[in-house]
Order: structure tokens, then C-alpha cells, then sequence
């Protein structure tokens, strides 16, 4: 039976040439080839154009060829997008409703205000129903922006517009009367003042939160104004490009022709806003707060109290009869008892009914008489202030309470002090002082410093009242002094949080801002440095850090699907899956840019491999921009060369054709993997040949002797490894039954290898030019080990390994290998010996057992590396010796050669290195008759002896013959 052809016939020529000048266009390449796949899955359609014609249902200029095949289908997109979500957006998007909501914008912002200036109460309807009008259309706005608009749902913008909006109700007059206390002019009404103040000044100050909105109106003309400028960039750029003028392309070069705002510029840019209006708000809405008013501080009556007991005083010194002595009594001591110093500060002890004056943070501590002491007006008006006992306590028995006059108590002891006489003087920069002090005298719970003049106090704590009706040319006058203390405490005390606020928030904003920065560029930055820097120095180390990008990104997976399954989180979601079409969660450019580094460092790796390490770190290095520098100076390094070469792989080529790109690559996975299992390096891959390295390296914590020795049993047992998994793949297996591969190589061919292992040193580094470089290893001892390997053939095994292997590695791994020969290979002026690993592959059959169907996806790939990263971890702390016996298919494949197969070589090989060939040729030929049939190197020497020699050592024979010809 003829055997089938490897290659597909031809396809029929056509039986007529095309057109002249015909193109065939391709959309978004330079040949004139187009195809697009059917509907159906059909053949391709392709159209063919002759010169002069145009397609009209298409672009026709290259540019707009490939922006038509970028540009997606409209009606397909927005089919996905549910209709109210369009409705919503289009409502909010549109410019009238927007001109609309600015007016009334503009009117909640000055409303109030031009209420108050410009109208009187009957026009507060007109402006309520405008109000409500407002509140309705705002609230209209946000529940069409939590439908229609991405991330606007439970974002700061929408707490801002739910907060602004919820603030136009204070200006409604039937709230903001009633927060403010009402109409009715009831007592308790009109003693609730402060708390009316209150609410009025948090109505102002929340107002202050509509100015958010200008943001929203700037924010959406930035908006428009960035739509009409992409809008007029697609329609020039759909233009062709002889369109273009100098005035073009000077912008393109000033740079005032911008892209789309990157989402590392937007983000950053939003949250600078949000912590700027923030910081504004808190400023505003709490630094109002964080101050005393001043109508605190005293109450009203103490400057009317004074002109009142004067008035009583001078009608006292005019005519001192009893009612108008009782007069002055009784309204000196109603002043003194309502603006009491000990109800002002311990009203909870002299305040029995708690309903006295005391809310005010000043309070009478010293009252008397002020003037010139020397004059004889100023004695004899002090025996009229004066109050004597029975005055006095006639008062105590006729005081009567109302609930807005309320009196409290005091001391007994200052009690006391009211009817003695005014001995107490006191003197200012100007003029007398004499009079009482109510806190002369230390009360425990109440005053525990003794005040005895107005200047034992600071002038800051200290604030005089006297009658506003006397003349000018009064040489004497009635004066009381109030003590301050309480809101000077007060007032530093609210200085004092008003600075501890004000740095705290200087100090959180500077953090914030500090950290938005550091978050979405500083640190992302820093980290692509950190990275390339580590790529620099290790460029292998780049496959590691895709692995731990993944892990980390996988741990991230499953904390949120942990997060998920939260009840709350899971309504969260939901809520937010309903009102916004897209996600929140947006990918930043400078997350894409280093992944992206990542993903080149791991390219270059597996570009450059070992040998372009130093290329790489040394492009990389340095801070110009001059160009890469691809002819690195090469390193001398010492290493042991691995040659592995396919057995009739121009054969195979011949055959496979377009498929022998599969065929190598499955080899190459299995070589690459083993070896690197073992810490060989994959460098050179020509189809035929792949070259792996073991190069001593820094980073493993052995000393370099002890770490050659490992690389040197290593590549030992990853040779014969790979021998055992080349014959045992179900994939190259099937390769047997290929007919065009048995028609040529017989009905037992199979996929098969032979490797050459050698020891010395390489220039590692790049061979080419500035136009292609091939990162390799150059020294002859990388052609001694491909003389090495080409001798296989002629002792017929699979795995040469060279002397200067063998003397690295331990004793136990060199019983695992058999001396067959010393030779002379060409590059090398010295003999060396050559060892052999006995395998004998034939033995093993295709390991076709069912393996589990596993998803070959990112996810694997990774637990895949995590394991092989293990594995060669181990490599080096275990006895590889060991793997002879306990690997399954090794072991196999060694079941042939007996104890007694290798004692009689070692004879016969001792013999015929010793030139007595005649007892080397019975041993061999024992071995071949008995033992070993097919043992190849047992045939190399039989046949080396017999021609030329018919079994006869020449006479300068030393146990070394030449090999010159591999």
C-alpha cells in the first residue's frame, strides 16, 4: 500500500487571471486583502475593488477603515441598556433641564436673602411656593441621577445634593418659625432667645451648602465642553490625513490636542474636590460654632439696673426721708441679688427654684462709689450709699419672686458685709474707688480667691457699669464691676478647640491630600520603580512577580466574595447593581501600567533567558533615553553545557510540514520542564537542538564547588528524565502511528532524543547586531558538547556525559553511569573519557492513563508554577543518586543492565584499554551473544578494533583513539 501523501494538494489555480490593478482592501492593514467572517460561520466574504471604484457603504480612506473596525455597533449597545436607564440619563443630560435647574440653582442661593431685603411678610407665599417648587424639581434630579448615572449612587456628590436639597425646607418661614421659637410672645418663649439664635444661625450656615451645586454646573459644562471637543476630534480624524494643516500638527506638538482624561487625572481630581469642599464645609459649618456671643456675656439689665439706682440714689441725697432711703435700698439690693456673683457661679447652691438669672457668664462682684476721695462731696455722698441693717432686712422680709425676676441667695457671711459700712478703698489710674466686695471672703464650693479691690482682677476680666444719666460734671458716681471670669474661661476655652479643630483638620486634609496623592500615583509609581529595579538586577526574577501579582489579586477574589456573603454588603450591591448600569470599580492606568511592566519583564525573561540577564539590568540601569544598547559585552562564566538534539527531526519536517512548529514545541515543553526542574537554564532552541545550561549561580546559599556538583548530578538525572518522558507522552507517542513518518522511518519509529553533557566555561552574552541579537553562550566547549552529543550515533545510546561532568559528581552518582570510551573530540587537545547513562527506552509504553479534565486556565498555571517551584527547591537539599531507583520510568528503563552486564564490560573495557584486544573482543562478544544484543557501545569498541586493526593493538596504543570526524 502506497503510503498517504504528507502534504495537502494545492488548490486549483483559477482558471482565469483577476483583474488588472485589482486591490483587495484589508480594514486597519496595509495589503489591499480583505476578509470578514460571515454571519452564519460561512467562508469569509471578500470584496474586491478595481481601481476607480468606491465602496459607498463603507470608509474608504485607511484611517477610517480602521476606525470602522473599532467602532462599535450603537444599536447592539444600547439594546443591553434598559430603558429607564436611558430615559433617566437623557432627562438629566439634557441642556434645557440643566438650564433650568442653574436658574433655580441661583434663585435657592440668594432667595432668602432677597426676601428679607426686598419684600415684606405677605410675600413669604410666593416665595414658599417657589421653594416647594424647588425641593421638587432637586429631588426629581437626584432620583434621575441614581438611576441614570454611573457612580452617583451613595457617592459625595449625592450626599451633598440630598443634604442641599434637604436644606431648602429651613428656608420654608413655617420652619424656620418655628425652629426659631414661634409667635405666641409667651414667657417661656421668649426666655428660650438663645436657642432660637441657635437654630437661626445653623439655618444660615446649612445654607451654605447649596454652593456645592456651582460645582455640579461646572462640572457638567467641563463635561460638555470635553463631548464637543471629542466630537470634533472623531470627525477630524475621520477626515483623510492630507486634510491635516501646519496648524494641526503644531498643536499635536504643543500638546493642545489632548486624549481623554486618564482615570488616574479624574479620580485624583474628584477626590481633591471632595477634600476641598469638605474642608470648606467643616471651616463653615463649625467655626461658627466654636465662639461665645457676646450678648452672653452680661445681661441687659446690669446698664439698666445702674441708671436705676442712681435715679433712687439721687432722689436719696436731694431729700433723705425714709420712703426715699427705702427706695434706693430696695433697688440697690434688687440689682445686687439678680446679678448675685454666687448665683452666677454656683447656682445650683444659691439658685434653690433653679430659675435664676444666672445663664450669663458675668456676674456684680464689686459695686461703690467712684470718684475723688479728698472732696467733701464725695464724704458726704458716701454716708448716702451706705445701707444699714434694718434697710436691709426690711427688704429680705418684702421681697416678692415672679418667674422673670427670679433671686436667688447668698452666704450669710456676705450677707453680713451688705449693711456695713464702705470702708473698702480702692484706687484706679484716675480716681477712688470705695465700696463692697462680694468676694472678699473665701466660701467653700464657691469662691476660693479673695477679691478684694476691681484690680485684684485682670482689666480682661473685669467690666464696669455706671449710670448713663449723669452729667458730665459729675464729680462722683455709683459704679458696679462685673466679673468676666466665666466667659473669658468660656471664650479660651472655645479659642482653644476652635485651634486644636482648625489643626486637626489642616493636619487631616494634609493627610488626605497626602494620601490620595501617595495611593493612586506616589506609591503606584514607586512600586513600578521598585519593580523595574528588581527586574534590573534579577530579570528572572520577573515570573515570580507575575505569580505573586496573581496571588495577590486571587486573595483579593476571594476577601470580596467573603464580603459578599454578608447579608448587608449583598443589599448594598444589589441596590447598586439597580441604580447604575456599570460598575464603580474602575481599573487605574498606573494599576494597567504595572502589570504591564510585569508582563514585559516576564516576556523578557523568557525572551532573553540566563544568558540576556546582564543585557536587560544593564539597559535597564541607567536614567537616559539614548537608545537600548543590545551588544553588551559578553561574561566569562563556568557552566555545565547540555546538548539535546531529535533524532530525524529534517525528516519530520519534511513530513509534518506545518505542524512541525506543534511537534517541536511539545519536545521543548517536556526538555524545557524537566530541566528546569533540575535548575537548568533553557537558552537556544533551533528545532533540531536545544541547548540548556546549569551556570553557577550566587542566590542558592551553596558555595560555587558544592553548587556545581548539584547542577552536575542534576543534569545527569534530568537527561535521562527527559529520555523517559519523550518516550512515555501520550502526545509524541501518537507520532508512531503517523503514516508519512512510518513510510519513511520504518514501522517502529518513535519521537527520540540523544544529549551530550560537558563542563567548562562560556561567554555568555549577545550575538548579532543592533538589528537582532541572539542572547547565547559562545566557547568551544559548547562545541565539544555538541561533538559530545553527535557521538551518540556511534555508540548507539542516548546520554553522553563527559569527564568533566563525572569528576564533579559524587560517588554514588558515578556508579549510575558507564565508562565506554577515551577519546579525542575535536575543539578539546585533551582525551577525556566518556560515560554513558544506561536507558533503555524501548521498554517503556505510552502512558495512556485517564488524568483528570482540568480547567488549563490561569488559576492552574499558577498552582502549576507554586508546585514546580517546590519541587526545585528540593533539588538541591536531596541525594539525586537516590532518583535512579525510585523513579518509576528511570528504574524501568535500567531493569535491562545487570550487575554481572556491567562487571564484564568494565573487563572488556580494561582490556581494550590495556591493548589486549583479543580478551576485550571474547568479553564483548560475550556480552553481545548473552547479555546485551543491541548494546551499542560494546559494537563501537568491537568495531574500532576489528577495522583497521583486525584485533590487533597498534604499537603506540595508550588507551585513546581520535573522534575527530563527530
Amino acid at each position: 500500500m502506497a503510503a498517504p501523501s504528507a502534504a495537502a494538494p494545492a488548490a486549483a489555480a483559477p482558471s482565469t487571471p483577476p483583474p488588472a490593478k485589482a486591490q483587495l482592501q484589508i480594514p486597519g492593514s496595509r495589503d489591499s486583502r480583505s476578509t470578514e467572517p460571515s454571519v452564519d460561520g460561512r467562508s469569509p466574504k471578500v470584496s474586491v475593488l478595481t481601481e476607480g471604484s468606491e465602496d459607498k457603504k463603507g470608509p474608504t480612506t485607511p484611517r477610517q477603515t480602521r476606525q470602522a473596525s473599532r467602532k462599535p455597533d450603537a444599536k447592539k449597545t444600547r439594546k443591553h441598556v434598559p430603558l429607564y436607564i436611558v430615559v433617566s440619563r437623557t432627562i438629566v443630560d439634557n441642556t434645557y433641564f440643566m438650564a433650568f435647574t442653574t436658574i433655580l440653582t441661583f434663585y435657592a442661593l440668594t432667595a432668602d436673602d432677597l426676601r428679607i431685603i426686598l419684600t415684606e411678610k405677605p410675600a413669604d407665599n410666593i416665595f414658599n411656593s417657589i421653594g416647594l417648587l424647588c425641593i421638587f424639581v432637586f429631588t426629581g434630579e437626584v432620583i434621575l441621577s441614581c438611576l441614570g448615572k454611573v457612580d452617583y449612587y451613595l457617592s459625595f456628590f449625592f450626599l451633598l445634593d440630598v443634604i442641599s436639597t434637604a436644606a431648602l425646607l429651613l428656608d420654608l418661614t413655617w420652619i424656620s418659625e418655628w425652629m426659631q421659637g414661634g409667635d405666641t410672645g409667651e414667657a417661656s418663649e421668649l426666655r428660650s432667645g438663645r436657642t432660637a439664635r441657635v437654630g437661626a444661625r445653623a439655618s444660615r450656615v446649612v445654607r451654605v451648602l447649596r454652593l456645592v451645586r456651582i460645582l455640579k454646573l461646572y462640572k457638567a459644562y467641563y463635561e460638555a465642553k470635553q463631548r464637543k471637543a471629542e466630537r470634533e476630534r472623531r470627525k477630524k480624524m475621520g477626515e483623510a490625513e492630507d486634510l491635516w494643516d501646519e496648524a494641526d500638527y503644531e498643536a499635536l506638538e504643543k500638546g493642545q490636542v489632548r486624549d481623554s482624561e486618564s482615570r488616574v487625572g479624574k479620580k485624583l481630581s474628584e477626590m481633591t474636590t471632595r477634600r476641598v469642599i469638605c474642608l470648606i464645609l467643616a471651616m463653615l459649618l463649625i467655626l461658627p460654632l466654636l465662639s461665645k456671643e457676646t450678648a452672653d456675656q452680661t445681661p441687659y439689665s446690669a446698664g439698666y439696673g445702674a441708671n436705676q439706682v442712681w435715679e433712687a440714689f439721687q432722689a436719696k441725697t436731694s431729700n433723705n426721708s425714709t420712703a426715699n432711703g427705702q427706695q434706693y435700698a430696695s433697688a440697690l439690693m434688687q440689682y445686687i441679688y439678680y446679678h448675685s456673683w454666687y448665683v452666677g457661679n454656683s447656682q445650683g447652691i444659691y439658685c434653690p427654684n433653679n430659675n435664676c438669672a444666672g445663664m450669663f457668664l458675668g456676674s456684680l462682684f464689686w459695686f461703690g462709689l467712684a470718684g475723688q476721695s479728698s472732696s467733701t462731696g464725695f464724704t458726704n455722698s458716701l454716708e448716702y450709699a451706705q445701707m444699714d441693717s434694718g434697710v436691709v432686712d426690711q427688704w429680705y422680709g418684702s421681697i416678692r419672686e415672679d418667674y422673670l425676676t427670679a433671686y436667688g441667695t447668698m452666704p450669710s457671711s456676705v450677707k453680713a458685709t451688705l449693711s456695713e459700712p464702705w470702708s473698702r478703698q480702692c484706687a484706679t489710674s484716675s480716681q477712688d474707688l470705695v465700696g463692697v466686695s462680694l468676694i472678699a471672703l473665701e466660701v467653700e464650693n464657691s469662691n476660693y480667691y479673695k477679691v478684694l479691690c476691681p484690680l485684684d482682677l485682670r482689666l480682661t476680666e473685669i467690666q464696669a457699669f455706671f449710670p448713663k444719666l449723669m452729667t458730665a460734671s459729675q464729680e462722683f458716681y455709683l459704679v458696679f464691676y462685673f466679673d468676666m471670669r466665666p466667659f473669658n474661661r468660656t471664650t479660651a476655652l472655645f479659642g482653644l478647640s476652635n485651634t486644636v479643630f482648625v489643626m486637626i483638620l489642616l493636619v487631616t486634609a494634609s493627610l488626605m491630600f497626602t494620601n490620595d496623592a501617595n495611593r493612586l500615583v506616589l506609591r503606584p509609581v514607586e512600586k513600578m520603580i521598585g519593580r523595574i529595579e528588581a527586574i534590573r538586577d534579577k530579570p528572572l526574577l520577573a515570573m515570580k512577580m507575575a505569580d505573586d501579582e496573581f496571588k495577590a489579586e486571587e486573595i483579593a477574589k476571594e476577601r470580596l466574595q467573603r464580603q459578599k456573603q454578608k447579608p448587608w454588603n449583598r443589599v448594598m450591591m444589589e441596590i447598586s447593581r439597580l441604580c447604575a448600569f456599570q460598575g464603580r470599580n474602575e481599573v487605574m492606568e498606573t494599576v494597567i501600567l504595572e502589570k504591564t511592566i510585569i508582563k514585559l519583564g516576564s516576556l523578557l525573561a523568557l525572551g532573553f533567558g540566563e544568558a540576556g540577564a546582564d543585557i536587560i539590568g544593564k539597559n535597564m540601569s541607567g536614567s537616559d533615553s539614548a537608545g537600548v544598547n543590545a551588544m553588551v559585552p559578553g561574561r566569562k562564566c563556568e557552566c555545565i553545557v547540555g546538548v539535546m538534539r531529535v533524532r530525524d527531526f529534517s525528516t519530520a519536517t519534511e513530513v509534518l510540514q506545518s505542524k512541525v512548529m506543534m511537534f517541536s514545541n511539545q519536545i521543548a515543553e517536556i526538555v524545557h520542564g524537566v530541566c528546569n526542574e533540575f535548575h537548568g537554564a533553557p537558552n537556544k532552541n533551533t528545532g533540531e537542538t536545544f541547548l540548556v545550561i546549569w551556570k553557577e549561580s550566587e542566590d542558592s546559599g551553596l558555595e560555587s564547588a558544592e553548587l556545581m556538583a548539584k547542577f552536575a548530578e542534576g543534569s545527569i538525572v534530568s537527561s535521562a528524565a527527559v529520555i523517559g518522558a519523550v518516550h512515555g507522552s501520550p502526545l509524541l507517542g501518537s507520532y508512531r502511528e503517523h503514516p508519512g513518518l512510518q513510510y519513511r522511518l520504518g514501522s517502529n519509529c518513535r519521537v527520540h532524543l540523544s544529549i551530550g553533557l560537558h563542563k567548562g566555561w562560556a561567554i555568555e552574552g549577545a550575538v548579532g547586531s543592533e538589528f537582532k541579537i541572539d542572547c547565547s553562550y559562545l566557547s568551544p566547549n559548547v562545541s565539544i558538547a555538541t561533538s559530545i552529543e553527535r557521538s551518540t550515533e556511534v555508540y548507539n545510546v542516548s546520554v553522553i556525559v563527559a569527564q568533566s561532568v563525572i569528576d564533579l559528581v559524587s560517588y554514588n552518582m558515578r556508579c549510575q553511569c558507564r565508562l565506554i570510551d577515551r577519546v579525542i573530540i575535536r575543539g578539546s587537545p585533551a582525551p577525556m573519557e566518556l560515560y554513558c547513562v544506561d536507558l533503555d527506552y524501548k521498554s517503556l509504553e505510552v502512558d495512556l492513563t485517564a488524568r483528570p479534565k482540568v480547567p488549563w486556565n490561569t488559576r492552574q498555571r499558577f498552582k502549576v508554577r507554586q508546585w514546580m517551584e517546590q519541587e526545585k527547591n528540593a533539588v538541591l537539599q536531596k541525594d539525586l543518586s537516590e532518583v535512579f531507583a525510585t523513579d518509576e520510568v528511570i528504574a524501568q528503563m535500567r531493569e535491562a543492565f545487570t550487575v554481572e552486564f556491567f562487571q564484564l564490560f568494565n573487563m572488556g573495557y580494561q582490556n581494550y584499554s590495556q591493548g589486549e584486544w583479543q580478551v576485550a573482543r571474547r568479553m564483548l562478544m560475550e556480552i553481545k551473544s548473552r547479555l546485551a544484543p543491541d548494546d551499542g557501545p560494546s559494537t563501537a569498541l568491537l568495531k574500532f578494533m576489528e577495522f583497521p586493526h583486525d584485533f590487533d593493538a597498534p604499537k603506540e596504543w595508550l588507551g585513546v583513539r581520535d573522534l575527530v570526524g563527530y
